[in-house]
C-alpha cells in the first residue's frame, strides 16, 4: 500500500466531490431544457449535455488516478476496464 496521508486522501475525494458537484449542475440544467423547443434552448442543452458528457470522462479518469495512488488497485482496475469499454481509455 501506499503511504499516503489523511490530507492527501481528503484532498483527492474534495476534488472528485467538486467535479460531481459541477457535472450535478450541468444534468440539472438539461433536465430543465428536455423539453425546450427554441432554438437557443435546444442549443444550450446540447452544450449542456457535451459538458455533462466531458465531466463524466473527467471524473472516470481522475479516480483511475486517484484510486491508483491511494492504493485501491482493484478498485482503479475496475474503473479503467470501464473506461476501455466506453472508449475512454484503448485496450490493454
Amino acid at each position: 500500500m501506499n503511504d499516503v496521508t489523511d490530507e492527501e486522501i481528503v484532498r483527492a475525494v474534495r476534488g472528485i466531490v467538486a467535479m460531481e458537484a459541477s457535472r450535478e449542475a450541468l444534468a440539472a440544467r438539461v433536465t430543465a431544457l428536455r423539453t425546450a423547443t427554441a432554438a437557443e434552448e435546444l442549443a444550450g442543452r446540447d452544450r449542456c449535455g457535451t459538458a455533462m458528457a466531458d465531466a463524466d470522462t473527467r471524473i472516470l479518469l481522475e479516480s483511475i488516478d486517484v484510486l491508483d495512488r491511494l492504493g485501491m488497485t482493484a478498485a482503479a482496475m475496475a474503473c479503467s476496464h470501464v473506461a476501455q469499454q466506453e472508449g475512454i481509455l484503448p485496450p490493454p
